[in-house]
């Protein structure tokens, strides 16, 4: 029998179960061996944007993102060859497309089901838009500071253990720079800790326009920063810092009717061939940055050639 009558007395065949799976919450989708949608219930019309009529027939390419188009396809293939049943939350991330484009993060539970000796996958699709989102709030303010929406010194040790295992394979070079602020405590002292608050916020969003996307900005610790600069040599670092150093000198703070700045000492360090962890650039620039505060403060030092007093 031809494929496409045979899809056709499947439609017609499965639309016996419409009244049962209209019922249901969920999204439910009917695919034949083929990848053609055989039955859809209301819910599904309504989660991807197209009328029921539209999709009972479609190919399943449909409601599935272009970019996963092949993988979804193998996978389908996959599945009609072993049958396995998955049930919902088995802890694969997958996504169905919206008629406008929009991706939308779904869960799904596929069991086999024969109708008139054909066999067919029923998909009960639900989405999760919310759940992903809370999962990645979570996960990204596990890892964030508050007040300046840097990354914290957890994700910041992760990043860099990252950067040097990619320096070992490839030898490509990442820096990092750390300061702090020159005197930060007579701040918080003579303003308040409201106006130290400010420097911090402030200085942050100066440094987010100074990054490329691939940079990592972190709060380390009070008014410790760091940034991650993978594939930069140490000598772009080190301009890099300067400029920023340059830029946080020239900024007035403002509390309320109060005007008031500060510095900053800076270090830059880079990946050696010697290094065996991260450890090792961490340890070589908190040496240059204590170099720096003894050499007067409100400049950069390197690993390589420390600033001299002025």
């Amino acid at each position: 029998m031809p494929a496409e009558k045979k899809l056709d007395q499947l439609i017609t065949t499965s639309s016996r179960l419409l009244p049962f799976i209209d019922a249901l919450p969920d999204a439910v989708v009917i695919v034949d061996s083929n990848h053609k949608i055989a039955l859809v219930n209301s819910p599904a019309g309504e989660m991807f944007g197209h009328p029921v009529d539209i999709l009972k027939g479609s190919d399943l390419s449909i409601i599935i993102p272009k970019l996963h188009l092949d993988a979804h396809r193998q996978r389908v293939s996959g599945y009609f060859q072993n049958p396995t049943p998955r049930p919902m939350g088995a802890n694969k991330k997958f996504c169905g497309v919206h008629a406008d484009g929009t991706e939308i993060p779904v869960d799904i539970m596929i069991n086999t089901i024969v109708l008139d000796g054909v066999q067919v996958a029923m998909a009960l699709v639900r989405d999760v838009s919310y759940q992903r989102e809370l999962e990645e709030r979570l996960i990204r303010e596990s890892v964030t500071d508050e007040m300046t929406g840097f990354f914290n010194r957890k994700h910041f040790n992760n990043q860099l253990k990252a950067q040097h295992s990619g320096f070992i394979r490839s030898g490509l070079h990442s820096s990092v720079i750390l300061f702090d602020f020159d005197h930060f405590k007579s701040i918080n002292d003579q303003y308040g800790h409201a106006a130290g608050d400010i420097v911090l916020i402030d200085t942050a969003k100066m440094i987010k326009e100074e990054l490329r996307p691939l940079d990592v900005a972190c709060r380390i610790g009070g008014e410790e920063f760091a940034v991650i600069l993978p594939g930069t040599p140490i000598l772009n670092a080190t301009r890099l810092a300067e400029r920023i150093r340059q830029k946080i000198e020239a900024m007035e703070f403002q509390l309320e009717d109060t005007a008031f700045h500060t510095t900053v000492t800076m270090s830059v360090a880079s990946f050696l061939s010697s290094d065996q962890s991260y450890d090792s650039l961490v340890r070589r620039a908190d040496k240059a940055l204590y170099s720096g505060k003894a050499a007067g403060r409100n400049r950069v030092a390197s690993q390589d050639s420390l600033a001299q007093p002025s």
